[in-house]
């Protein structure tokens, strides 16, 4: 594997477990409706996803994000942000 490689992998890796210590922040901030924050850190994941091959997530993450920026009503920012979980939790197991 060549340098570039093995540096991608490894913050491919640090994404991936960042990102699974977010998904309680996620439920922690969807919890206490805490828009905002939860739109900052639903941009930044959806921001870094596409980079690393995980569109699914990126573009779950996109969703909340845009559904915060629109004003969305409770009901559908909760199933996004639910749909936003399983995908975190569909990240690769072994990092």
């Amino acid at each position: 594997m060549a340098e570039f490689e093995i540096r991608m992998e490894a913050l491919r890796q640090r994404f991936v477990a960042r990102t699974r210590g977010d998904a309680k922040l996620i439920i922690a901030y969807a919890k206490v409706d805490d828009r905002n924050t939860l739109r900052d850190l639903c941009h930044a994941i959806a921001g870094t996803a596409g980079m690393f091959r995980f569109s699914a997530l990126g573009d779950a993450a996109s969703a909340v994000e845009n559904a915060i920026d629109t004003h969305a009503a409770n009901p559908l920012l909760e199933s996004l942000v639910t749909q936003l979980l399983s995908e975190i939790e569909r990240l690769p197991p072994r990092y």
